[in-house]
């Protein structure tokens, strides 16, 4: 009895072990069909080229020098003050250049708003500048500050700007922004307009046609876009800034003074102290 149990059981292991082997056999002539389907496939052999290009990148990534380095969007930045910023050397390995430590680097320099670092492979760098936009130019104290469109100024006092606005006052450049967008809604007048003198930090004087011997209007402290309306109506309809004045005083919304006397001043003038008491 006991023979026939053993012999009972070693066919049974044997079954079981032939269908494992089937089993095998099966697993393996699936994946190695599989396998050869999907690498003679279209997507299989992109896959293939894309490794033999990953692995030559490995196998050559210590040889990549850097080689060229090209700037875009340079305006107003000086090219020399970008080459001290990156600090990078022709034939360095182009992966020890930290882009983003580079970066910060060239964002501090006067005129630049936002920068872009990428790497060209196999021997490029591109550095890719946003610039700040100037829309006016500050006096102070015999010097000449941009101020862009934050109402902050640029810290270059060597470049020489023109077409653009020129403001006096120790608080003009936070305000600058906030005048020129009103005197952008009324052209007749903006196109005029050639400094402008924060008196006692509380409004505006402008000064028209010609910075010594123009006019002068004096806006309100607060509603300065109502005075400015009603300057482009006297103009449109009287042609108030080709008569010979050297005052338009518009403090007062319900009036409209005007003088002529050559010694009038509202404040010192663009050129002349800084400091404004009125």
């Amino acid at each position: 009895m006991k023979n026939k149990k053993t012999a009972t059981s070693k066919k049974a292991k044997k079954k079981i072990f032939s269908l494992k082997r089937i089993f095998s056999l099966i697993i393996s002539a699936l994946l190695i069909g599989g396998s050869v389907w999907f690498f003679t496939s279209p997507y299989g052999q992109t896959t293939l080229e894309k490794a033999k290009e990953f692995i030559t990148f490995l196998q050559n990534k210590s040889n990549l020098k850097l080689d060229q380095v090209n700037v875009e969007g340079r305006v107003r930045t000086k090219i020399e003050d970008i080459n001290a910023a990156v600090q990078v050397e022709q034939g360095m390995p182009i992966f020890d250049v930290d882009l983003n430590a580079q970066k910060e680097k060239i964002k501090q320099l006067p005129w630049v708003q936002d920068v872009l670092i990428e790497r060209r492979l196999p021997n490029q760098l591109l550095i890719r500048l946003k610039e700040k936009t100037p829309i006016a130019i500050w006096q102070n104290h015999k010097k000449y500050w941009p101020i862009d469109a934050a109402g902050q100024t640029i810290a270059d006092d060597k470049t020489v700007l023109s077409n653009v606005l020129l403001v006096v006052g120790e608080d003009a450049p936070q305000h600058t922004p906030q005048l020129i967008e009103e005197l952008s809604k009324y052209p007749t007048v903006a196109k005029r307009v050639l400094s402008a003198t924060r008196v006692g930090k509380r409004r505006w004087d402008l000064y028209l046609n010609d910075v010594e011997n123009g006019i002068v209007v004096r806006l309100p402290e607060t509603d300065i876009a109502s005075a400015l309306k009603r300057l482009q109506e006297f103009q449109e309809t009287g042609q108030i800034l080709e008569r010979d004045l050297n005052v338009i005083d518009l403090k007062l919304p319900d009036r409209l003074i005007v003088r002529s006397e050559s010694n009038e001043s509202s404040a010192p003038k663009p050129k002349e102290a800084q400091k404004n008491k009125e």
